[in-house]
C-alpha cells in the first residue's frame, strides 16, 4: 500500500469513526433498578456498526472461553476490526451450578453473555457510546477526554469512585465499595456482578 492509499484509508476510517461516535438516540442508555449504573445494550452497538461501517467491520472470538470455577465466571476474548484498526475486548459473565453435581447451568447462555460484554468493551475502545455515558461517569468531566456533551449529571446517579468493577468495568459507587468492605470481598465488583457464592460464604 502506497502513501496515497494509506491517506485515503485513513480518511475513510475517520469518516466512519466520526459517525460511530455520534450520540445514540435518546433513551438508549439503560439504568439498572437502583438507577445508579448506566449501560448501553450490545444490540445498539451492533446496529450502529452495521449502519455506519457495513462490510468494513468484523468481530471474531480469540481462543476458547475460560472458566473460573471458584469465581463462578466465564471469560471470553474477542477482536473488533474496522478497516485496518483492531480493538480487543474481554468480557465476563456469571454462571450458576447445580448444587448436587456442581455442573454449570446454561453454560452456552453464560458464554453468549460474556461475548456481548466483550464486544461492548471493544466498542468502548473505539469511543463508541462515550458521549452518551459521559454524564454517568466520573471521567466525563475530565478535560483531557474533551467531550462536549453539555449534559448535566443525572441526579439519580450516585457519585462514583475511581475503582472499576472487575467484571463490567463500570465505576463503583461509594456505597458499593463500602458493601464490599463490610463483606470482606477483596475483588472489586459492582453489586450486580458479585458472584453469589461470595455472599453465601459471608452470610
Amino acid at each position: 500500500m502506497n502513501l496515497q492509499e494509506m491517506k485515503d484509508m485513513q480518511e475513510i476510517y475517520n469518516e466512519i469513526k466520526e459517525k460511530l461516535t455520534d450520540p445514540f438516540p435518546k433513551g438508549t442508555v439503560q439504568l439498572n433498578e437502583s438507577k445508579d449504573i448506566a449501560s448501553i445494550p450490545v444490540q445498539a452497538y451492533i446496529k450502529r456498526l452495521e449502519e455506519v461501517a457495513g462490510v468494513f467491520w468484523s468481530w471474531k472470538l480469540v481462543g476458547d472461553p475460560v472458566i473460573y470455577e471458584k469465581e463462578y465466571q466465564v471469560q471470553v476474548k474477542g477482536v473488533l476490526k474496522i478497516l485496518g484498526a483492531e480493538r480487543e475486548g474481554i468480557g465476563f459473565a456469571n454462571f450458576q451450578v447445580y448444587e448436587d453435581t456442581l455442573k454449570i447451568k446454561n453454560l452456552k447462555n453464560a458464554v453468549l453473555s460474556a461475548e456481548s460484554d466483550a464486544l461492548r468493551k471493544a466498542c468502548d475502545k473505539f469511543q463508541m457510546g462515550w458521549k452518551d455515558l459521559a454524564p454517568y461517569r466520573k471521567w466525563g468531566d475530565n478535560p483531557a477526554v474533551n467531550l462536549s456533551t453539555h449534559q448535566e449529571r443525572p441526579q439519580n446517579v450516585q457519585d462514583v469512585s475511581p475503582e472499576k468493577c472487575a467484571k463490567c468495568s463500570k465505576y463503583l459507587t461509594q456505597e458499593e465499595l463500602q458493601f464490599l468492605n463490610d463483606h470482606q470481598i477483596k475483588i472489586k465488583y459492582c453489586k450486580n456482578d458479585i458472584p453469589p457464592h461470595l455472599l453465601k460464604k459471608r452470610s
